[in-house]
């Protein structure tokens, strides 16, 4: 089983590595002014008996921090930094009598610029798309944001860009643009976008993918939906109508892009899908495949505040 993790851990650096990031190695510890910054309880982490210093008090509890610290020494020499790291982080196990440590591999990575590019958001969450896809799963969408403290720090996020990474029903991680205050405390001059994923859950996932999913023998055909909604529509509302009018013949929805600017009308924003379309046991024809696109058009269409675009 370790030589089979091991893999995983290759083919999932080894692609990242292809998107243009470079790997990161940090000390497992955070200091007190990290807890300060970042909103811990001490608590909440574990403190060592005989730190090095105080800057190394504490275990880890997340990769994050030490993280956007990269950012600053970085920007020291660079304008951009794309870096990934995949590491064990540490929290207390108060199930036992005793407090033991838990440990649990985490994949954190980042995009920052000094400048503000608002396009980072978008070109970090298509390399987690491109990485998933790359190890076989597919049922990948992008919830709203949820606080789970016990997993993400409310601090670290700019909640009006920031989403759930799920797949399927599971959340699996996050995805966001780090806050300004957060950024302001480290001294890091700029903007960053990260993913914090849970490394256990996504090569459990890749590796049942692998092992369950059948090849079908039946061509599969993908076809793109672009839906204007209100902002405040949740991206699960319209999965969920879409794959109740499409029916068994959808095997997978994927969003792939979320939108919102100055140039759509109101507080809209624009959600598009790439909807796959097969059988079990034929080949689908063309207009088989019109038929019930044209059908999830109607339908989605009968929301007054929805417009499909064309």
């Amino acid at each position: 089983e370790k030589n089979y993790d091991i893999f995983w851990e290759n083919e999932v650096k080894n692609f990242l590595k292809e998107l243009g990031f470079s790997e990161v190695y940090n000390y497992s510890f955070i200091g007190e002014e990290d807890l300060k910054i970042f909103g811990y309880n001490k608590n909440e982490v574990l403190e060592l008996e005989n730190p090095l210093s105080k800057e190394f008090k504490y275990l880890r509890p997340s990769l994050i921090p030490n993280l956007l610290k990269d950012v600053k020494e970085n920007f020291k020499y660079f304008g951009k930094v794309k870096i990934f790291e995949l590491a064990k982080v540490f929290s207390k196990n108060k199930t036992k009598k005793e407090t033991a440590i838990e440990e649990k591999r985490k994949l954190s990575g980042l995009i920052a610029q000094k400048d503000d590019n608002e396009e980072n958001f978008y070109r970090l969450k298509g390399d987690i798309d491109s990485l998933f896809n790359k190890l076989g799963i597919s049922d990948i969408w992008y919830d709203n944001y949820q606080q789970t403290p016990e997993e993400s720090k409310l601090a670290v996020w700019n909640l009006d860009k920031s989403a759930e990474i799920k797949v399927g029903n599971e959340e699996i991680g996050f995805l966001g643009e780090v806050s300004s205050l957060i950024l302001k405390n480290l001294g890091i001059s700029g903007k960053a976008v990260l993913f914090d994923i849970d490394f256990e859950e996504l090569i459990k996932l890749a590796s049942e993918e692998q092992e369950y999913r059948p090849i079908s023998q039946y061509p599969a055909a993908i076809r793109d939906l672009s839906v204007l909604t209100p902002a405040e529509t949740k991206v699960v509302d319209v999965l969920n109508k879409i794959n109740a009018i499409g029916g068994p013949l959808i095997r997978d929805i994927d969003l792939f892009d979320i939108y919102e600017g100055e140039e759509l009308p109101g507080s809209k924003k624009n959600l598009a899908f790439h909807i796959v379309y097969q059988a079990k046991n034929r080949t689908l024809a063309s207009e088989e495949i019109d038929k019930i696109q044209n059908k999830i058009i109607r339908e989605l269409e009968k929301d007054p505040e929805w417009e499909v675009r064309k």
